[in-house]
């Protein structure tokens, strides 16, 4: 009978290592959903951005963002143009305006030659600055997108009355801006109303414009680019009777010459494209 023990292999007893797998899917997971938590709210306040604020106030001569809705609240666009019939600030907006939105719709019928208030810094002793006068509304499209503009004139040519030539009683600003919230959209007429005082200038409202749409609402107030003396528009120096205006049909013939209207409309029609 053999003595020998069996030789039987006996595995090593050791401690039972930790399974981790478990552990870093689950935190894997919470990761992932965090993540994609934060990237939700990141793009919400993106869209939506809740900490916006209108300006207090508005500046001249620069497109400031005073909504970020259309304030028609029906998805449509626009732009709301005030103006008085002598203004010199209107007769120049008027060709980039023109230029602008002439390059994607034909206007040319809505449209009529003018110059601008004898007495105005752009004058000769006898023919104020050249422009252009909107006949009414019309709606065009640019960048796809159909828009309605609705020109208001608020004065006749010397600022004496009214469009009509009747008398105004009170001040001329708050005729302008009884005039107003009459003819534009009552969400329009309180934003005009609003920075009043910022377009007010010597006792009467000056020109502005405002582009509403679906992605936001931009005023401008002011002149869109300099006047320079050799231009399209004219030569001399921005005092009443030392300008030599060019008249309206050189001017309307000449437009694309001038980098200062075409920059002046190209900037435009971009903020008609923000607003979308």
């Amino acid at each position: 009978m053999s003595t020998k023990k069996n030789n039987i292999p006996v595995k090593k007893q050791g401690k039972n290592k930790p399974n981790y797998t478990g552990f870093f899917k689950t935190r894997n997971f919470l990761l992932t959903a965090i993540m994609a938590v934060i990237i939700v709210i990141i793009v919400v306040l993106a869209v939506l951005n809740p900490f916006f604020a209108a300006p207090a106030h508005i500046t001249a001569d620069k497109y400031i963002e005073v909504s970020q809705k259309d304030l028609l609240s029906n998805g449509s666009s626009a732009v709301f143009f005030l103006s008085w019939i002598g203004c010199p600030i209107g007769a120049s907006d008027s060709w980039a305006l023109y230029y602008g939105i002439n390059s994607t719709t034909n206007i040319s019928s809505h449209v009529e030659l003018h110059t601008a208030d004898p007495s105005d810094v752009f004058s000769s002793p006898t023919t104020g600055l050249s422009g252009l006068l909107f006949k009414g509304n019309f709606t065009f499209t640019a960048s796809g997108h159909k828009f309605t503009f609705y020109p208001l004139y608020m004065y006749n040519e010397t600022m004496s009355g009214t469009v009509a030539n009747k008398s105004i009683n009170g001040s001329l600003v708050s005729y302008g801006l009884s005039l107003i919230n009459n003819t534009y959209p009552a969400k329009v007429a309180a934003m005009f109303n609003k920075y009043s005082s910022d377009i007010t200038y010597k006792n009467h409202l000056t020109t502005t414009f405002l582009i509403t749409g679906p992605h936001g609402t931009y005023i401008y107030n002011s002149y869109m680019y300099d006047i320079i003396p050799g231009g399209v528009l004219g030569s001399g120096s921005a005092s009443p009777g030392n300008w030599s205006p060019n008249s309206p049909q050189y001017v309307m013939s000449h437009l694309g010459s001038s980098s200062h209207i075409t920059k002046a409309a190209s900037t435009f029609m971009g903020y008609l494209a923000k607003s979308q």
